[in-house]
């Protein structure tokens, strides 16, 4: 990594580090280029540059006449530095949908090994509310809610934490997902691989779970692999 990468991670780990921190308040007016360039030691372009990806992955907004305000929401998105890294490095949705095939399915199998009685209330929970909307938006919301519960119930750690890492990611691609399913499929086959797969991981049955997993990652498969 050259020094002007290193300088650039620097300034947006700063950033996001005061933004978590409480520092750096929502809806606040960030130092101009000149003042944080003078407070951290590096150059305006530097500062200029990680203002600029801040604003395209929806952190902040850059306003004529106002400077770079931190935004009063951030889009769903966790402030986290490896977060930024993914959508910075130009991430596609083909490498999140290899990504989430390769874990959903093992995850779905671990699932319905390990889930407990409390998890799959909870499991029901947001299963009901994402197949009983008729709001997109709410059922979307619901849906990544419920691959969660999933992801926790394996009660592995390195799925947790790679699931974590990932989840802006994970939740954009849902969005886009639904979207595209929703105009090209027939309806209600998302409803019904859901049931398949919440059926499978409350009963318990490992290779139903993994069965009905594959064939709802499958489906994705003919509009993002």
């Amino acid at each position: 990594m050259n020094g002007s990468n290193i300088a650039y991670r620097h300034v947006l780990d700063y950033i996001i580090d005061h933004i978590k921190s409480g520092e750096i308040k929502k809806e606040i007016k960030l130092p101009t280029e000149r003042e944080l360039a003078e407070l951290l030691g590096y150059s305006r372009a530097t500062i200029r540059e990680a203002y600029m990806a801040l604003d395209m992955i929806g952190i902040v907004e850059q306003t004529p006449g106002l400077g770079t305000i931190i935004k009063k929401d951030f889009d769903n998105w966790t402030v986290d530095a490896v977060n930024i890294i993914f959508k910075l490095s130009g991430t596609g949705a083909k490498e999140v949908y290899e990504f989430r095939k390769m874990i959903e399915i093992e995850t779905a199998t671990l699932a319905a090994e390990k889930i407990t009685d409390e998890e799959i209330a909870q499991l029901t929970e947001y299963y009901e509310k994402m197949v009983g909307s008729s709001d997109e938006k709410t059922a979307s919301f619901y849906d990544k809610k419920f691959h969660n519960v999933i992801a926790r119930a394996t009660k592995n750690s390195i799925i947790m934490n790679a699931y974590n890492a990932m989840s802006p990611m994970l939740d954009l691609f849902t969005v886009d997902i639904r979207k595209v399913v929703l105009e090209r499929e027939p309806e209600g086959i998302l409803e019904s691989m859901h049931e398949n797969i919440f059926e499978a991981i409350i009963a318990r049955d490992k290779e139903r779970a993994r069965r009905a997993m594959k064939v709802h990652m499958n489906m994705i498969s003919k509009h993002f692999a």
